[in-house]
C-alpha cells in the first residue's frame, strides 16, 4: 500500500541497462515501466531491486504483488509474470489473497485444534477431558488438514470408536472445532475457508449414538448397606482416606458434584453464620448453601484431623485429594451399591424429589441454572436460609431411609437447631 505522502513514481522503461543505472538513495525509491505501468521496481537504501505489480482495483483498494528480484527475475521476464498477474486480477482474483487463502487451506487438524483451546478458557478438568479423546481418537488425523477431513472420514472414524459415549464425545469436540475454524478463517469478503462442518454427516445419517443419561444411584432399600460400608472402610483407611468417606457422606447430604466438594476449603465455611460458599462451580457462580446439624458434624470431625486448607483435605504435597477412586471402589464393592460422586448427586435429587422439593429450591440446591426463558426464576432468590428448610427435609430423609437418623441426631455436636 503506498505511502499518501510518497513521491509519485518516476516512469522509466524497463531495461537491464537502466536499471543497472539507477542508484541507491537514502529511503527507498520506486520506478514504474514505460511499456506497463502497473509494473514497478523498487530500490531499497541497501541496493537492493525488487519488481512488483501495483494496480488500484475498484472501490480504490491498492494491490501489491510481488514478483521477484532483480537480477534474479529479468525485465522481460517481470513482464511476462505482470501481465499474468493483471489478467488474474481483471478477473477478480487476487494473487495474495489467493496465496492466503491455499495457506490456511492447509491448516491441520491439530494447528486448529490448539487454537481453538487459545480462543476458549476452558477449566483444567474439561480442557483435559478435550485433550483426552482428542489424543486417544483422534490421533491419526492431527497433521491431517482440515479441508480433507471430509464427511467420509468423520463417519468412519466415529463407527471405529469402539466405546459409543466415547464416540459421540469425540465427535462434539471434533463439531466445535470445525464450527470455531469456520468463523475463525475467513476470505477477504467475509466467507468462510470452511464453510461446511463435516460432523453433519452424523445427524444426516442418524449415526449419533445418543447414549442416555445414565440412572444408576442408590436405593432407599440400599442406604443401610452403603453406610455401613462406608463406616467399615472408614476405619480402616489413612487420614486421607477418611477425608474421602466422609467427602462422599458429604456429597450424598448436599447433591454436590465431585470437583466442588475437594474444592471447598476451611476459608469458604463460616461456622457462627451457619452457611459455606462452593467457588469453583461448573457455571463459575459461587453458590452458598446453609450448614445443617447434619453437615455440622461431618465439619466437625473434619477439624478433628485437619491436614490442608481444604475440608476434605490430603496430607500429600497439594494438600487436596486428586482422585478419590480407590477409597469409593472399596466402598463401592462392600456396599454393593452404585455410589460413584455422580451417583451420590443423583441419589440425592431423587430423594428430594421424593420429598416434594419445589423445582426451583433443588435446582439451586444443586446448583443447575435456569434458562433465560424462565422469567419467574429471573425474580426468585434463594438465600443460605431459604434453603435451609429444604436442605434439612432431603438430609432427615437420607438418614431416615438409612436407619442412621437416630445414631446421627444422638452424635450431633450442634444444638442451636
Amino acid at each position: 500500500m503506498c505511502n499518501p505522502g510518497m513521491k509519485m513514481p518516476t516512469e522509466i522503461n524497463f531495461t537491464k541497462k537502466n536499471i543497472e543505472s539507477i542508484s541507491a538513495a537514502s529511503k527507498r525509491m520506486e520506478y514504474k515501466d514505460t511499456k506497463i505501468p502497473e509494473l514497478r521496481l523498487r530500490v531499497s537504501p541497501s541496493g537492493t531491486k525488487s519488481f512488483c505489480v501495483y494496480k488500484r482495483l475498484p472501490g480504490g483498494k491498492p494491490v501489491r504483488i510481488t514478483l521477484g528480484k532483480y537480477p534474479n527475475l529479468a525485465p522481460d521476464r517481470a513482464r511476462v509474470n505482470a501481465l499474468k498477474q493483471l489478467a488474474e486480477l481483471s478477473e477478480g482474483v487476487n494473487p495474495n489473497e489467493q496465496r492466503r487463502i491455499d495457506q490456511l487451506s492447509l491448516i491441520t487438524l491439530k494447528e486448529a485444534y490448539q487454537k481453538y483451546l487459545e480462543s476458549k478458557d476452558l477449566k483444567p478438568k474439561t480442557k483435559y477431558g478435550y485433550d483426552s479423546v482428542f489424543n486417544c481418537h483422534l490421533d491419526k488425523l492431527h497433521e491431517h488438514p482440515l479441508k480433507l477431513i471430509n464427511r467420509e472420514v468423520i463417519a468412519k472414524t466415529h463407527r471405529g470408536i469402539q466405546s459409543k459415549a466415547q464416540a459421540d464425545l469425540t465427535m462434539r469436540v471434533l463439531r466445535a472445532v470445525f464450527n470455531f475454524s469456520k468463523g475463525e478463517f475467513l476470505k477477504e469478503d467475509g466467507s468462510s475457508i470452511f464453510p461446511e462442518n463435516p460432523v453433519d454427516v452424523l445427524s444426516h445419517r442418524k449415526q449419533w449414538n445418543n447414549v442416555g443419561r445414565k440412572q444408576t444411584h442408590i436405593r432407599k432399600s440400599d442406604l443401610s448397606r452403603f453406610f455401613n460400608a462406608l463406616e467399615e472402610v472408614k476405619n480402616k483407611e489413612t487420614l486421607a482416606g477418611q477425608s474421602i468417606c466422609d467427602a462422599m457422606l458429604f456429597a450424598l447430604l448436599t447433591g454436590l458434584r465431585k470437583n466442588e466438594v475437594f474444592s471447598l476449603q476451611w476459608d469458604d465455611v463460616n461456622m457462627e453464620g451457619e452457611i459455606f460458599t462452593i467457588f469453583e462451580t461448573k457455571n463459575d457462580q459461587p453458590l452458598e448453601l446453609p450448614l445443617t446439624p447434619y453437615i455440622y458434624d461431618i465439619f466437625l470431625k473434619a477439624q478433628d484431623r485437619v491436614i490442608s486448607q481444604h475440608v476434605f483435605g490430603s496430607d500429600n504435597s497439594y494438600g487436596q485429594i486428586k482422585e478419590p477412586k480407590k477409597v469409593v471402589a472399596k466402598v463401592k464393592l462392600l456396599s454393593a451399591t452404585h455410589c460413584d460422586f455422580h451417583d451420590l448427586r443423583r441419589t440425592f435429587a431423587t430423594i428430594a424429589e421424593h420429598e416434594d422439593i419445589g423445582t426451583y429450591k433443588l435446582k439451586r440446591l444443586m446448583n443447575h441454572t435456569t434458562g433465560r426463558d424462565d422469567v419467574t426464576a429471573g425474580y426468585t432468590i434463594l438465600t443460605a436460609e431459604t434453603l435451609r428448610g429444604s436442605a434439612m427435609k432431603i438430609q432427615s430423609a437420607i438418614l431416615r431411609d438409612s436407619g442412621y437418623l437416630k445414631a446421627k441426631l444422638a452424635n450431633i455436636k450442634h444444638t442451636s437447631y
